[in-house]
């Protein structure tokens, strides 16, 4: 059996003044981040809202003054303690000591989200923006039996009060909801009687949509830096600082070495329910991302799926895959002023093809790509874990960006595993690396596998090294998830600030 295995380099991102950089952290303390290239792209103030009781309230003010400032990483190991080289031959063997060293390789210190660092952006805050509940509303809603009827008054308090900052003017680019825990305890999700959930951050992103101000949901262990599996503190204002400067309008970094003129989308289906209240499934496009890791969000039309005749996973049938497509890259033309000229979809299930009659989406979404634009390029990809695993000489798994072509299977690509910038492998358990199994376009597998190792680092959500999941999938799951809850009359935005 032929086996070759390669090395593919990890891809950098880039920031202000051109600088290029793995690391987003380093980037962004070094030289900033890659808004500041363009006054279009960078709030140089973040208008920020506050939801809450008048405690969580003062909490959100707290943490906001923190992350204006230096924060040194608080991560820490055991390291043991070397001894003495020479130790008198009579002596009794020596416990190991050991002692509790920073840890700032995987957890640098936060630079501060202000107009004096490279940040180079200010938070604002004002007495407008801030608006308040009662305790006593949180426990009575708390003290409802039903959970259904929980979720639902959770959501409707929080819904309110969100209004209220939205709707003023002027309004706040963002608004931090910050929910007290006495809320969360048992009001997060409900089971419906359909067998489905409500889940309250969904529903509140969902409602939320029609006011056109991008919320962002912190618990109140959080703000006090509590809670099971917590960051350290310089971790979570990373985090926080990145999303927030997202969606105020302004872009973190840029993906060096994806293409410009390139639309990458993921496609994601889920259950719903039409105004009658029967269940119906919607194809949903997760995102459509460019370089700069602009992402907009389109719902598709919903359509009947019978799992008994065709099988669990559903298919779009060839009208309907060219309609979603079409509408997906127009709407990206209007923002871009261009149409894309290199189209690429992500999926997780097969592409049905003309031996499935109607449902043969993948001439479809040909179709859709050529109404546009005729001359671009297509690739589309089916992505799925890999059962195969590679073994590796030591005690640390294969190296992030191994790629790997073996006779008779689909290429297999490494996004998670021992990261050489940190020297370590920066998890927990045994990763599993991504295989294409299924393409049709114009790309080899090692273009592909390099393409889908850099859209791994495009999650704007957060700040780290990596996901190990490409963007297009990574968020095709929450954005279904978010739309679930989405009536048939609510407003549905495109920009997907609306959905992390």
């Amino acid at each position: 059996m032929d086996i070759k295995i390669e090395l593919i380099q990890e891809p950098h991102l880039e920031f202000n003044g051109c600088f290029l950089h793995p690391d987003k952290k380093t980037g962004i303390t070094e030289y900033g981040p890659f808004g500041r290239t363009d006054p279009a792209l960078h709030p140089e103030k973040i208008k920020v809202g506050i939801v809450g009781t008048r405690e969580t309230n003062e909490l959100c003010q707290a943490w906001i003054e923190e992350c204006k400032h230096y924060i040194e990483t608080d991560k820490s190991k055991k390291e043991e303690i070397e001894p003495e080289e020479f130790l008198d031959e009579d002596s009794d063997q020596v416990e190991p000591e050991f002692r509790d060293v920073l840890v700032k390789g995987l957890s640098p210190d936060f630079i501060g989200l202000d107009g004096s660092t490279n940040f180079n952006s200010s938070i604002v805050t004002s007495q407008r923006w801030i608006s308040t509940f009662q305790n006593r509303e949180a426990k009575a809603i708390a003290d409802i039996d039903n959970s259904v009827e929980r979720v639902e008054r959770v959501s409707d308090l929080l819904s309110s009060k969100i209004e209220q900052l939205a709707t003023d003017t002027p309004h706040p680019d963002v608004i931090l909801v910050t929910i007290p825990e006495i809320l969360l305890k048992n009001s997060t999700s409900a089971k419906l009687s359909n067998g489905n959930y409500l889940d309250l951050r969904r529903s509140l992103k969902a409602r939320c949509m029609k006011w056109g101000v991008p919320i962002q949901i912190i618990r109140e262990n959080t703000l006090r830096g509590k809670g099971k599996g917590l960051q350290d503190k310089a971790s979570r204002a990373w985090n926080f600082s990145t999303a927030l400067y997202f969606k105020a309008g302004g872009v973190p970094w840029k993906g060096h070495g994806l293409e410009t003129n390139t639309c990458y989308i993921g496609i994601s289906f889920y259950k719903t329910e039409d105004s009658k209240g029967r269940s119906i499934i919607r194809s949903g496009v997760a995102q459509a991302f460019d370089y700069l890791g602009q992402g907009v969000v389109l719902r598709g039309d919903p359509f009947e799926w019978d799992s008994d005749e065709y099988g669990k996973t559903p298919h779009l049938k060839q009208a309907d895959a060219c309609r979603l497509i079409t509408n997906t890259l127009n709407e990206y033309t209007r923002i871009s002023k261009l149409p894309p000229k290199r189209v690429v979809i992500h999926k997780s299930s097969r592409y049905w093809n003309k031996r499935h009659d109607e449902y043969n989406e993948l001439d479809g979404f040909i179709e859709g790509i050529e109404a546009v634009n005729p001359q671009a390029s297509i690739d589309l990809l089916t992505l799925a874990r890999s059962k195969i695993r590679l073994a590796r000489v030591g005690k640390y798994p294969p190296i992030r960006g191994t790629f790997a072509l073996i006779e008779g299977m689909t290429p297999i690509i490494y996004t998670h595993g021992f990261t050489p910038y940190f020297e370590t492998y920066p998890g927990v358990h045994v990763p599993d690396p991504w295989v294409i199994l299924e393409r049709h376009g114009d790309s080899g597998p090692r273009e592909l596998a390099k393409e889908l190792l850099a859209l791994t680092k495009m999650n704007v959500n957060n700040a780290a090294f990596s996901d190990g999941v490409p963007i297009t999938l990574a968020f095709s799951r929450m954005v279904g998830n978010v739309l679930k809850e989405v009536d048939p009359e609510m407003t549905v935005r495109s920009e997907y600030s609306f959905y992390m």
